[in-house]
């Protein structure tokens, strides 16, 4: 969660994130993932779970007023507040702030939609450019583990999707494929096809390296590659063996 502040000149900014607290964050995190906004009631029920009934509302509106006050001292009181509300419904001001997770999600919605396969793929490096990893990855609240792996399995789909496309460029796709790896490092399906199209484009002596990255990633969350992913290493690697048996 970064929240920047974009100077009068245009080319300044100031990363104003580490002014905020966890929960500052966690309710913009909250607004960002609901566009058009939310009612009070959800809000505070989905962030401050086990808030009194008697003034359930007192961590929310505790948290808001101390964002403003936060705002107010880093932007050196340009700004005091990026919500607007209306009888209990809050949203974050569009007429003063962008949001990324936004942008990203009107380029799948439209890659999804393309009329043709160069506008889907434009979209869709659009999607891998704006995509930085899983969403709000440095906040730990239970009820981002939705809308962060809803994210996640969309940008893939995507990916998949123009993978597919790119099949008769393969070294498009190759590039591609290593772009996200990156992102979803532990992702077993891609890296099974970057080991598919390094074979596709002579690059049999990588693919051993390929797996053995994963094998390393995966052991960094105590999991072993699956049986499907032990299968194709092996089926790869006896077609590499008979091609070069055929070679001798």
């Amino acid at each position: 969660m970064r929240l920047t502040h974009r100077q009068h000149d245009g080319d300044k900014h100031a990363d104003l994130s580490a002014a905020l607290a966890p929960k500052q964050r966690e309710v913009l995190a909250y607004l960002a993932v609901h566009k058009d906004g939310a009612r009070r009631e959800s809000l505070t029920a989905t962030i401050w779970p086990d808030a009194p009934k008697d003034r359930p509302y007192n961590s929310f509106h505790a948290t808001l007023s101390q964002l403003r006050r936060a705002l107010r001292t880093a932007t050196h009181g340009a700004h005091s507040d990026i919500t607007i509300h209306s009888d209990g419904h809050y949203a974050l001001d569009r007429n003063l702030i962008t949001v990324d997770l936004w942008q990203l999600s009107d380029a799948l919605r439209t890659s999804r939609h393309a009329s043709d396969d160069e506008q889907r793929r434009a979209e869709v490096e659009r999607v891998v450019d704006l995509y930085s990893g899983d969403f709000a990855a440095d906040l730990s609240a239970e009820w981002l583990e939705g809308p962060r792996e809803s994210l996640r399995r969309d940008v893939l789909d995507a990916v998949s999707g123009l993978v597919r496309i790119l099949r008769g460029e393969p070294e498009q796709a190759l590039a591609l494929l290593e772009r996200v790896r990156v992102l979803a490092p532990y992702n077993e399906a891609i890296y099974r096809d970057i080991a598919r199209f390094q074979v596709h484009v002579g690059q049999q002596d990588d693919v051993a390296r390929t797996f053995a990255l994963l094998t390393t990633k995966l052991a960094e969350i105590d999991e072993q590659p699956s049986e499907e992913t032990s299968a194709l290493y092996d089926l790869l690697q006896r077609s590499r063996s008979a091609d070069q048996g055929d070679k001798r």
